[in-house]
């Protein structure tokens, strides 16, 4: 863990109060509060793996970074890599804007945590692998779900090839879908705690959680520390970029749908206009037929005279 400005000024949770200036949902606060904390980071693989603590009997963070060092090209992804019991490979990433590209980007991280094997080592030893994506934005809109689970299946009978390949996504924005699997192992609780913008609210979510109580703790501590919340803001900036981008964009397509809906209504005017001057030359045919027709008649009566 790193020292932490302001740590001995910590009282206890019950005492703070106010708006939480950089909660959890905060992807910069998130990494930093799962590094320090080993408890609250346990606590938190135990809701999302479905574990008692007793199966846990340690977590290794194997890509730490310099709490509160400014972020480079190299750490701007902010996945943390994991290392469970010794034989479980975990990757974890918040992920607050949508980017349109989390099934190929957790396939990529899941892929590179399988790929775990020593040289020498037999391919039944590799370790089991999970990607697990805790994000504010619904990855497939035609198919909300609060928490899923994602394995290789064979897709006739759906039996699973392996259980080493594991892929799970936390929808915070679904927490109303939540099952009582979800509820039995507070994932619900640990999904509205990454978006308690108080401490009050904070405090009521982890009352009897001991894990969430020193996450806590460890945000009050880190939100006091003027390194971490400056690498704090500089994530919401990016945030606040991104999200301007993505309303730009928004506004762009909506144009496009516009524009494109117009040129169909224009294409379709353009074809009942075809259709028109199509039966106006077939009329005009017909009249210039029955007109040559009744002067050949008149010219005949007129021989006949």
């Amino acid at each position: 863990m790193n020292d932490l400005k302001n740590s001995d000024s910590v009282s206890g949770l019950a005492s703070f109060t106010g708006a939480i200036d950089y909660p959890l949902m905060n992807d910069y606060m998130f990494r930093s509060v799962m590094q320090s904390n080993e408890n609250v980071l346990k606590g938190l693989l135990c809701s999302l793996l479905r574990l008692n603590p007793d199966d846990i009997q340690s977590v290794q963070v194997l890509n730490p970074i310099e709490l509160g060092k400014k972020i480079s090209a190299k750490d701007f992804l902010l996945d943390i890599k994991i290392l469970m019991n010794n034989n479980t490979a975990i990757n974890l990433e918040m992920q607050v804007n949508n980017k349109y590209d989390w099934p190929e980007r957790s396939l990529v991280y899941l892929s590179r945590l399988f790929d775990n094997l020593n040289t020498g080592e037999f391919y039944k030893t590799v370790k089991p692998a999970f990607q697990i994506g805790i994000l504010n934005f619904t990855l497939f809109p035609e198919h909300p779900e609060f928490f899923s689970t994602y394995k290789m299946l064979n897709i006739k009978n759906y039996h699973k090839y392996s259980d080493k390949f594991t892929i799970h996504v936390l929808d915070l924005t679904q927490v109303h879908l939540a099952d009582s699997d979800d509820k039995d192992y507070d994932l619900d609780k640990w999904a509205r705690l990454f978006s308690a913008l108080t401490w009050e609210d904070f405090k009521m979510i982890s009352m009897g959680n001991e894990s969430m109580q020193a996450a806590g703790e460890t945000l009050f501590t880190l939100n006091g520390d003027d390194r971490i919340r400056d690498q704090c803001e500089a994530r919401e900036d990016y945030r606040r970029t991104w999200g301007g981008m993505e309303q730009r964009l928004a506004e762009k397509e909506m144009k496009i749908e516009e524009l494109t809906s117009s040129n169909i209504e224009l294409a379709s005017s353009n074809v009942e206009l075809s259709s028109s001057n199509m039966e106006l030359k077939s009329l005009n045919k017909k009249k210039d037929s029955i007109i040559a027709s009744l002067e050949a008649q008149i010219a005949e009566l007129q021989k006949q005279v």
